[in-house]
């Protein structure tokens, strides 16, 4: 007998300190709700068999009674519907309805504050994920990189959703104003990659938290590993910090892979909008692949379309633009432009040795 009662207690204790800690709201304001509907409906009974209410005088007094409004024009006039109106509307009715009314707002403020602090389970869709920050300046980086998403049409609307455990009290005022939420925490398994809705996002951007740190590569395979169980995902980019892991994660399912820099987020940015732009951006920045070269050559009133054909076709280059007399560096001009100046700008291979007498050459 007195383990029974010994168990009885403990359940009891067990569920009194669960509800005590509990913080689901919404199933508690519920709860009360229902309460309160009860109390309501018997009220309701009480006010049609003693005061002999119709049924929509009796919802009426209860309403008024119940949200302290108090109309006058109708009220309790028998004992015992008077002693009704007092346990069930003053003592219970009333303290319900502004439990629930305070419960409710502060629902509201813990919602805000979990959507805040990267707590809250937001469902996206088609949208960007980005997976780890930067460990140094990685608000400034984050900022310059959503900054850039937003300038650019093709991804200006897209949502943007950041898994890092790096901003504890939730993002920077300037990176949420852009449309950009949290999910607080690492990717580590399949449950933290589902709560940011993987399977459905547009682009997947990997990041390697340290550049200096060659196991950064090692956690982005293992991430990789990760999404590879999903049945669809989106275009994945990824961070490489060594180069000679870069075909492994190629082969464990990245679609585009570049090496980190930090000083140029707009090189992630061509990645999602252009699809292989990367790869050439990247290229510029290596002497050992293709790269612009200066040549100081005067020219005058040249159609720069006419003199870029021409320096194709002789193969000493791609026309990337030229130095104007006003000292003004043109980038990309007209083919109908007629053109004046004292350098070119041309995209070369590192085997090309040539100097500025064949582009001079080329001129005449």
């Amino acid at each position: 007998m007195l383990r029974i009662k010994s168990e009885i207690w403990r359940r009891r204790r067990h569920r009194w300190y669960s509800a005590k800690t509990s913080n689901d709201r919404r199933s508690k304001i519920a709860q009360l709700f229902v309460l309160l509907l009860g109390l309501a409906m018997a009220n309701v009974l009480a006010m049609m068999v003693f005061e002999d209410l119709s049924l929509e005088d009796a919802i009426w007094l209860t309403m008024t009674t119940m949200t302290t409004v108090g109309y006058g024009d109708m009220s309790a006039a028998t004992t015992y519907g008077r002693i009704s109106t007092i346990f069930l509307m003053y003592l219970f009715g009333i303290f319900l309805l502004a439990q629930i009314a305070g419960e409710w707002f502060d629902y509201r403020l813990d919602r805000k504050d979990k959507m805040r602090k990267g707590q809250w389970r937001w469902i996206m869709n088609d949208h960007i994920v980005i997976i780890n920050t930067p460990l140094r300046n990685g608000s400034r980086y984050l900022r310059i990189l959503v900054e850039q998403i937003r300038g650019t049409p093709m991804l200006a609307d897209c949502p943007i959703e950041v898994l890092s455990s790096h901003f504890p009290e939730g993002l920077p005022a300037d990176i949420a104003t852009h449309g950009v939420v949290l999910r607080f925490g690492r990717a580590e398994g399949r449950t933290s990659l589902s709560e940011v809705d993987v399977d459905r996002a547009r682009f997947i951007i990997l990041m390697s938290e340290d550049t200096n740190d060659y196991r950064s590569d090692s956690l982005t395979l293992d991430v990789l590993d990760q999404l590879s169980s999903f049945s669809n995902t989106g275009y994945i980019i990824a961070e490489c910090v060594q180069e000679s892991n870069r075909e492994r994660l190629f082969r464990q399912g990245a679609d585009a892979v570049i090496r980190p820099v930090r000083a140029y987020p707009e090189l992630m940015v061509r990645a999602m909008a252009a699809p292989g732009t990367e790869t050439i951006l990247e290229d510029l920045f290596k002497h050992q692949g293709s790269h612009p070269r200066r040549y100081d050559v005067d020219f005058e009133d040249q159609n720069w379309g006419s003199l870029a054909s021409r320096l194709l076709r002789e193969g000493l280059g791609t026309p990337l633009g030229y130095l104007a007399v006003d000292d003004e560096i043109v980038v990309n001009p007209d083919p109908d432009l007629a053109a004046s100046g004292k350098a070119l700008f041309l995209m070369v291979s590192q085997a090309s040795e040539y100097g500025p007498d064949r582009v001079r050459e080329c001129l005449k």
